[in-house]
């Protein structure tokens, strides 16, 4: 039997790490598949909750602010 560099040891390492990390993303990919549609409505809540966020931010802070003011650095 030949002894193993440790350079061999380090890149069988690397290599069981890239498969187990490829394995998790094809685990997570099989998971968004699955709720596809859940995933698609969530997101849409959340960009609808943050326009309307903002709006009421922007109404509140910068529409108040005397003419004047608004473009003064």
């Amino acid at each position: 039997m030949s002894k193993r560099s440790s350079q061999d040891v380090e890149r069988g390492n690397s290599e069981a790490e890239l498969r187990r990390g490829l394995a998790r993303a094809d685990e997570d990919l099989d998971i968004m598949d699955r709720y596809a549609e859940d995933l698609a409505m969530a997101d849409y809540e959340v960009q609808e909750a943050m326009r309307k966020r903002d709006r009421e931010y922007k109404d509140g802070h910068l529409c108040s602010v005397p003419r004047s003011m608004k473009h003064r650095r």
